[in-house]
């Protein structure tokens, strides 16, 4: 053996890291040093007949062929790097930093492979990774301002990024009242803010400030007195959430106009009722008293004809002011506001004006309703709507020539924590609806009897329900609103 070799010997034995040497042509293993044996739990005899799959993890990126590729990248291109899973003789897994080189020996070519198990590395570097994150994320959030008041509220001292909030500099602010920059609610001097602090603790504060370019932004602030030096100051920490103001602007707005469209709606859904119903008995009644006035005039009426229409003139009035006072009450719950609801009373009282849509058409309805109590929490009007449209919009399949079968079917009930009303017809089907989503309205009538699907999805949602759409077998639509269960 000549020097050389043995001095290259030496020196790879003597490494920390694992060295392993391949054929060049074959990819079998010729050598290994000590500290890859150590790390592999393999003595050299027992390494050099192994494969790359022998040796290496079982997960798909370190497959034999991957393995074989990336030592032939080190022959084509002199030198690869990759980090690769090694497996040892005890079925454990480790991570190595490998570094394939190609090297031309007297014998022939080989691929030195060095590598080092980086496990522990990798794990740490995770940590650090999180610790930074959540470094980073304390400190967007804590990057407040920071005011000091007098006990009047004018600004004593005030900190460059508290200062940029307000859209001024400190040399400004200095002295100013706070109020002057800013609108507070609560006021500082409110017996709110002032109780709070005398009992120790801090008060949020929100403010409102105008920008320059005429929009608005919002601050979060937290007031609290900070004793220091034998003194105290009223310290306000002052935070950026324009954002979040902004959003919860739109969704004030969103709301109050989901609140005026769904009582515009309901309104328009009682006087057509009205409407149609109240000329019913209206029309019998006229027809009653033309028909006594004929009588009369003719002087051919007796006692027992007038107690007739007399009384037919009167079942007619009681059933006109028997739907007046339905509306009536239905009508008076609309500025109702959300508390805890029974859904089957609310199911009761929309039925009555489901079943006058549904007799007007000639469609029998079949309501399925326990009598106990189902409650949640809710504004009854409005779920009363999305009911009342969810069976029209039912109704209007349901008189289609194509369906045969002519019956609309109501149920409620319990699911789990979830109360349900369930809607079924026979029609044509859910074409539109797929996932318990509408993705086009294939019954959406906008001619005043509903609320629409799109709105009757916004306000199931608000109240923390869902709009479900099924086929019903053998043919027709299953329409499941859920809404969650108080118990």
């Amino acid at each position: 053996m000549f020097p050389a070799r043995r001095d290259y010997e030496r020196m790879m034995t003597s490494l920390n890291t694992g060295v392993l040497v391949h054929e060049a042509a074959s990819k079998n293993i010729l050598w290994a040093n000590p500290a890859a044996c150590a790390m592999f739990g393999w003595t050299l005899e027992e390494l050099k007949p192994l494969k790359a799959h022998h040796m290496s993890a079982q997960e798909k990126q370190y497959r034999r062929e991957i393995g074989v590729a990336w030592l032939q990248s080190a022959v084509v291109h002199g030198s690869s790097r990759k980090k690769w899973k090694y497996r040892d003789k005890f079925g454990t897994d480790f991570l190595t930093d490998a570094h394939a080189t190609h090297i031309v020996f007297d014998d022939g070519p080989v691929i030195m492979v060095e590598f080092r198990n980086i496990a522990e590395e990798v794990i740490l570097q995770e940590e650090l990774s999180r610790v930074s994150e959540s470094l980073h994320r304390l400190m967007t959030y804590t990057s407040a301002g920071i005011v000091v008041l007098d006990g009047d509220d004018r600004i004593e001292d005030i900190t460059p990024l508290a200062a940029g909030l307000f859209g001024r500099t400190p040399e400004n602010l200095s002295g100013v009242h706070l109020e002057e920059v800013c609108r507070c609610d609560p006021r500082p001097s409110s017996d709110q803010v002032v109780t709070g602090l005398d009992a120790g603790s801090s008060v949020s504060i929100q403010m409102q400030v105008d920008k320059e370019n005429g929009g608005v932004g919002w601050l979060a602030g937290e007031l609290e007195i900070v004793g220091h030096d034998g003194t105290s100051s009223r310290v306000l920490t002052v935070r950026d959430v324009t954002e979040r103001g902004e959003w919860q602007q739109r969704d004030a707005y969103q709301e109050a106009n989901l609140q005026y469209l769904s009582r515009y709606h309901a309104m328009g859904d009682m006087a057509m009722i009205l409407a149609h119903e109240l000329g019913q008995p209206l029309a019998a009644s006229t027809n009653y008293l033309s028909g006594l006035k004929a009588r009369v005039s003719a002087e051919t009426v007796d006692a027992r004809s007038l107690a007739y229409g007399m009384d037919q003139i009167g079942k007619q009035l009681s059933r006109a002011a028997e739907i007046v006072s339905s509306v009536k009450r239905y009508v008076q719950r609309i500025e109702d506001t959300s508390t805890r609801m029974d859904l089957n009373d609310t199911v009761q009282e929309v039925l009555y004006f489901v079943r006058l849509r549904a007799a007007e058409r000639g469609v029998r309805v079949y309501a399925h309703i326990p009598e106990r109590n189902f409650y949640i929490t809710g504004e009854s009007v409005l779920i009363g709507q999305v009911i009342i449209n969810l069976c029209v919009n039912a109704l209007d399949e349901i008189v289609k020539p194509t369906t045969e079968i002519k019956e609309l079917t109501l149920e409620t009930g319990v699911d789990g924590a979830h109360a349900f009303v369930r809607i079924a017809d026979r029609g044509s089907g859910t074409d539109g609806a797929v996932g318990g989503f509408v993705t086009k309205p294939f019954s959406d009538k906008e001619d005043g009897a509903g609320i629409g699907l799109i709105i009757s999805e916004h306000i199931v949602e608000r109240h923390g329900g869902s709009i479900d759409y099924a086929a019903n077998e053998p043919r027709g639509t299953v329409v499941t609103v859920s809404f969650p269960f108080t118990h």
